[in-house]
């Protein structure tokens, strides 16, 4: 059961540290600053604030000075209050392995104190910061300065509330940034326009369920800690039986709601992508589609890249001319609408995977029933979704080694090439109907157990049932 900072940290730095190496200071300083923001805000300094002033066309110096001057001001209680309380307990609360760089937790009561006031900060950290916005959207602008510079400044708040509230995810691609979706794909300034409209609502949507994660999370994060701080250090060596069951399985479901606060943003996600299509040419669309996926469900790629360098290296080789590799180019071609849009099936699958594997830990399931686990309904919807999304994946599979069988007879090394490439597939193949064999198993037994009365273990009858007349 590893706590949640130790999981995100190690995901979003990338840093894996085998038993025996040694984690340089500069290592060990970096996973401290990134532990560090998820604890205590940071506040902007006068520079980014200047420049904020600048980019949005703000002549008015003493407007900017005052509200520079304002925003300090509002930072000093939070200073003086709860990020100096976080700073006096960080020690006693968290400490890197310089060996291995792991991050260890003490629950102790500084941890619950640490927490208490890691709430209080960001709460007036935020409300510093849409002061200050607020001063910056009424100054004044120079006159050569067009459009909404007030709808600007709300676009500029957002986005520093992204960066203030935002937390690492465990799920690949919930915290993207839709402007940058859509610029990988579209550098045209005529198309980013026309899209602004569905930015927006984007971020009106992304701003509300940012906010009601990151309190969700936080009093997750304050609950479970409170219940490491009651059971005391060693508790597992104390539990057996049913009572250590009960209690792995409540620190699991807290674990699992953490996850499932990042379903909300993942689904606003899916829905800005989807409706760009009336504002998109359909090529274009259906590439940030592709790209969104990518991004969200790496997995279901992965044969897309193994794809990709089979193709170049067919199209490198010295066994092909360049009529050969034209007809190579025009079957690629008459399949990629195919391919993507398998790939966009599958991605979409995922997504409801992920919702059905999540929901009974949602973010509208209340605290006090997240011990109570997935009812026999739910585990039938996740399983059912499971093998749903792999009947997609093996059908995509299917479709790539139809693509690279007319590749064979081109010649000796692109013959080589494409054997171990559909060797590779068959693997993979193998694998997920093993795994959907199974799962079908699984699901016929799950079904057995809905429709058969209900069975009580007879320790836990009721002695007055057993009673003669």
């Amino acid at each position: 059961m590893a706590p949640l900072w130790l999981c995100l940290t190690f995901v979003t730095l990338g840093i894996v540290q085998s038993a025996d190496a040694q984690v340089s200071m500069a290592e060990r300083r970096q996973l401290e600053l990134a532990l560090r923001s998820l604890y205590e805000p940071s506040a902007m300094d006068e520079a980014s604030i200047r420049g904020l002033a600048d980019e949005l066309g703000i002549e008015d110096d003493e407007a900017v000075s005052t509200a520079i001057a304002s925003y300090q001001q509002a930072w000093e209680p939070l200073l003086q209050g709860p990020i100096k309380v976080i700073r006096e307990r960080w020690g006693a609360c968290f400490s890197i392995d310089p060996q291995t760089g792991r991050i260890k937790t003490s629950f102790t009561p500084e941890l619950t104190t640490l927490l208490n006031a890691r709430g209080e900060a960001f709460r007036a950290a935020d409300a510093a910061d849409e002061a200050v916005f607020d001063r910056l959207r009424i100054a004044k602008r120079g006159e050569t300065i067009k459009g909404d510079q007030s709808v600007a400044t709300v676009r500029q708040r957002r986005k520093r509330r992204r960066t203030l509230l935002g937390f690492p995810d465990r799920l690949p691609g919930t915290s993207i940034e839709a402007a940058d979706l859509f610029t990988s794909v579209a550098a045209n300034p005529e198309l980013l326009d026309a899209v602004l409209p569905t930015l927006d609502e984007w971020e009106i949507a992304v701003d509300r369920a940012l906010a009601n994660r990151w309190s969700r999370l936080e009093a997750i994060e304050r609950m479970r800690a409170e219940l490491e701080v009651e059971l005391g250090p060693g508790w597992q060596r104390l539990m057996r039986g049913a009572e250590r069951a009960r209690l792995e399985a409540e620190f699991k479901a807290l674990d699992d709601a953490m996850v499932a606060t990042e379903i909300p943003r993942r689904r606003i996600n899916a829905e800005m992508v989807a409706s760009l299509a009336r504002r998109l040419p359909p090529l274009v669309f259906l590439q940030i589609i592709r790209r969104h996926h990518e991004l969200a469900h790496p997995a279901l790629f992965v044969e897309d890249q193994r794809l990709d360098r089979l193709i170049f290296e067919v199209l490198e080789s010295s066994d092909l001319d360049e009529r050969s590799k034209k007809d190579v180019e025009s079957l690629l071609a008459a399949t990629a609408e195919r391919l993507n849009r398998l790939g966009v099936d599958a991605a979409r699958q995922a997504d409801l995977t992920l919702q059905s594997q999540f929901q009974h830990v949602g973010d509208t399931i209340p605290f006090s029933n997240l011990a109570d686990g997935p009812s026999i309904n739910d585990d039938i919807d996740a399983v059912q979704d499971e093998i749903d999304l792999l009947d997609l994946v093996l059908k995509r599979r299917k479709e790539f080694d139809q693509l690279v069988r007319p590749l064979a007879g081109l010649g000796e090394q692109i013959d080589l090439r494409v054997r171990n490439h559909r060797a590779a597939t068959a693997a993979l193949n193998r694998r997920d109907e093993w795994s959907r064999a199974r799962l079908r198993e699984t699901l016929e037994d799950l079904q057995l157990i809905r429709e058969r009365p209900l069975w009580i273990d007879p320790e836990d009858r009721d002695d007055s049932s057993l009673d003669l007349p």
